[in-house]
């Protein structure tokens, strides 16, 4: 297995929002985000990305991969849908100037049309620095834990029959400065009033790449999903 995931695409461009007509939101450019329906290899592939995330999630990979060409944004797997409410979780973030994948919704279940099923409870809202992401419905990606899209790690037992639905964004490096990644998560519940879920990334680029230290922290390109071991991942060592 590679850890390799993504070759960085580096843009002079930075974060701003498009024109907007007045009292509407401003649009992202496209450029900001990696398009969903992108080429790309093994490594490279959406669901391999989404999959780094709920890894890291579950304290299974760090923070960085790729030699730091990436950063893994946080995602609660565990957050809980509270019916007719709503709910705002915030992270304060400090980075060097990197790709940033971040994964907004997921859902879960043994077979891809429940997946997708279960994807469809969601409706998403994505803004970056008050300009919003256009679509967000074209990020989901759905793949299963042990299938062919995915070798960014070994699910052992029933974990790897999973089918997964990942809304999930490959953001290019922004600006030095201060950012804000706002996203909006109306979940539909069966017979009660739907559920708000609002995370706030706040974060501050460095005027800088990766250095040694960051780098180090990603893990080796060719290492082996064996060496995980067996264990199923809810009683594994999380890696920091």
């Amino acid at each position: 297995m590679q850890r390799r995931i993504v070759l960085l695409v580096v843009l002079a461009a930075c974060w701003s929002g498009g024109a907007a007509a007045a009292g509407t939101q401003p649009v992202l450019p496209a450029n900001a985000i990696r398009p969903p329906d992108v080429k790309t290899d093994m490594d490279e592939n959406p669901a391999n990305l989404a999959s780094a995330v709920i890894t890291h999630a579950f304290g299974q990979l760090p923070v960085y991969i790729d030699a730091a060409k990436e950063r893994l944004l946080p995602f609660d797997v565990f957050r809980t849908s509270q019916p007719g409410t709503t709910s705002v979780k915030a992270y304060r973030i400090v980075t060097p100037r990197t790709a940033l994948i971040l994964d907004t919704a997921m859902a879960s279940s043994l077979t891809e049309a429940q997946a997708r099923e279960d994807a469809a409870q969601f409706r998403i809202a994505v803004s970056i620095d008050g300009a919003a992401v256009s679509k967000p419905s074209r990020f989901w990606v759905f793949y299963r834990n042990n299938g062919p899209l995915i070798c960014r790690i070994y699910f052992p037992g029933d974990l790897g029959t999973l089918n997964m639905g990942v809304n999930t964004l490959f953001i290019r490096p922004p600006a030095a400065g201060s950012h804000t990644i706002r996203v909006v998560v109306h979940r539909r519940l069966a017979g009660a009033a739907p559920a708000t879920l609002v995370t706030l990334y706040k974060l501050h680029v460095l005027a800088r790449r990766p250095n040694a230290h960051e780098r180090a922290i990603a893990p080796e390109e060719d290492a082996n999903p064996a060496t995980l071991g067996n264990t199923p991942l809810a009683f594994r060592t999380p890696t920091r």
